[in-house]
């Protein structure tokens, strides 16, 4: 019994004779009559008695409806499963991302959703703050942002990716690399910052605000590939995420904890709605990279 003969069935049943299945299928009535015919030879009992003009279901198609159904859902759900995956065999995914996780955990989960998915084109765009690429998501120029949380939702679906330290970079020679910084410590500690309204510039603030402390600012700059290089020749002590912290200690930098620990909740900011087969495949990818991390 195959599926065309199924929905054959199933049509008859639910529009309560032949004609009216075969208009709805869009087939010969003698064409439908005969598919009905073979059921009932392939399971050898009658599936429906004439009654009137129209037609009443047999105990035995009274039996079939059930199977009948849940066999077709099947078919679909497999049919829909293969789909998801032959649709991200190509296309574009458009993702935006704050400058410092473009550089991590970005790499790593475009690599892997790379690795899965070939044939997609990763397009990748900065965005100064979470607010600004929220809204970018939310306008539809890009389908997925990368982002600190919480976010403003409105028409958006956040999912948790885990947390990120800042560590503090400090120029060769600046003591004990173990030794925590803490925010009364930067009183004398000249700083290089990016612009108000950045993220890490913004987490920073706050840590010293809160101590009372005001920042000795030495350099500020929207070039944040210049941070490193500044700080390496002696302009000044800068934080950053510790994927990059480590990046710099290798060049020669220090690298020292904050104290209290300076930590963010990062995460995926996407659509309401399906989404594109890409968008939606990268969002899965990422949820599950964060469960491992956790």
């Amino acid at each position: 019994m195959d599926e065309r003969r199924l929905r054959a069935f199933l049509a008859i049943v639910e529009e309560g004779g032949v004609t009216a299945a075969a208009s709805r299928l869009h087939v010969a009535q003698p064409s439908l009559s005969a598919s009905l015919r073979s059921v009932e030879r392939e399971l050898g009992a009658r599936l429906f008695d004439r009654v009137g003009r129209g037609l009443a279901l047999t105990a035995a198609g009274r039996a079939l409806v059930g199977p009948a159904r849940q066999a077709l859902l099947a078919i679909d759900a497999a049919r829909s499963a293969v789909r998801e995956i032959a649709e991200v065999l190509a296309g574009e995914l458009r993702i935006v991302a704050l400058a410092t996780l473009a550089a991590d955990p970005l790499p790593v989960l475009v690599g892997a959703f790379r690795r899965a998915h070939p044939g997609v084109t990763v397009e990748i765009r900065e965005a100064e703050s979470t607010e600004e690429a929220a809204r970018l998501v939310a306008e539809g120029t890009s389908e997925v942002g990368i982002v600190h949380l919480p976010v403003a939702r409105g028409r958006l679906v956040a999912t948790a990716l885990g947390s990120q330290e800042l560590r503090f970079v400090l120029p060769p020679g600046a003591g004990a690399a173990r030794r925590p910084v803490s925010a009364a410590t930067l009183r004398s500690v000249p700083l290089v910052v990016t612009p108000r309204g950045t993220s890490t510039r913004e987490l920073l603030e706050q840590a010293l605000a809160a101590a009372g402390v005001a920042p000795q600012i030495a350099v500020e700059t929207a070039a944040r590939e210049a941070i490193v290089p500044l700080v390496l020749a002696g302009a000044g002590a800068a934080l950053l995420p510790t994927a990059l912290a480590r990046a710099a200690q290798r060049r020669g930098a220090v690298v020292r904890p904050a104290r209290p620990a300076l930590t963010r909740s990062i995460g995926l900011v996407a659509r309401e709605g399906p989404g594109s087969p890409a968008a939606r495949a990268f969002v899965a990818l990422a949820a599950t990279a964060g469960e491992k991390d956790h």
